[in-house]
């Protein structure tokens, strides 16, 4: 496992000393962008006790700017709403993030603000009904691949310390996690990408005591860039 890893470091370092590589990732870093998203999500809560299916869909919009716009600004909303069949139940979140990102060759460092909205009901009763908002980081990578394509991990975190809640209660999301990998192709020059990948988000939230949520998101989506 140690070799493969080193394996790993050692191409990435090798692709990051690539002054052609290095050209293509700038191809990646349009003026202006709009994303829209469409996923299927699998979701295991243990708030509600209970799995189920749902969908999520995300869009935004994000620009380039500094010498050789290494710096990126990402605005973004992503509400997905899933109903437990089972046992009568339903969690619908709405999520808002700001993210300011530096890029360093093919890797950057982010900051992001984030505000939430939540409701949730368990067995037909209302559990949460809260908004809230909070601050976290991340880091990822993006290269180039073939023709105006891309790959790309980014690995994110943020904590929501309080929450207001219309019912009375205390509420907080401790910590919300993203994993995202993915990619896109180019459909027509320079204009329309198809996007896709796999995300996975590890959400802990805190009532009378602290419950896991995960979701398994597998998303496609289309992506409008400009050059000015």
């Amino acid at each position: 496992m140690i070799s493969v890893s080193r394996s790993i470091m050692l191409v990435l370092a090798l692709i990051a000393c690539d002054p052609l590589a290095l050209a293509a990732n700038d191809s990646l870093k349009p003026d202006l962008y709009f994303d829209t998203q469409f996923a299927m999500s699998t979701s295991k809560s243990k708030l509600v006790n209970s799995n189920d299916t749902g969908t999520a869909l995300r869009y935004g919009a994000g620009m380039f700017a500094g010498n050789n716009k290494n710096l990126e600004l990402l605005l973004m909303r992503e509400s997905d709403t899933t109903t437990f069949a089972l046992n009568d139940s339903s969690m619908q979140m709405a999520w808002q993030d700001t993210t300011f990102r530096y890029h360093l060759g093919f890797f950057y460092l982010a900051g992001i603000f984030t505000q939430v909205e939540s409701k949730i009901k368990s067995q037909g009763v209302e559990l949460v009904d809260a908004a809230g908002s909070g601050m976290g980081g991340g880091l990822g990578a993006i290269f180039a691949v073939g023709r105006g394509g891309s790959f790309h991990v980014d690995l994110s975190g943020v904590t929501v310390s309080s929450m207001k809640d219309a019912l009375p209660q205390e509420i907080a999301i401790p910590s919300r996690i993203y994993v995202d990998v993915g990619g896109s192709l180019d459909l027509s020059a320079k204009l329309f990408d198809l996007t896709f990948g796999y995300r996975m988000r590890l959400l802990s939230i805190k009532t009378d005591t602290t419950y896991a949520d995960t979701a398994y998101q597998t998303y496609v989506g289309v992506r409008c860039s400009w050059d000015f």
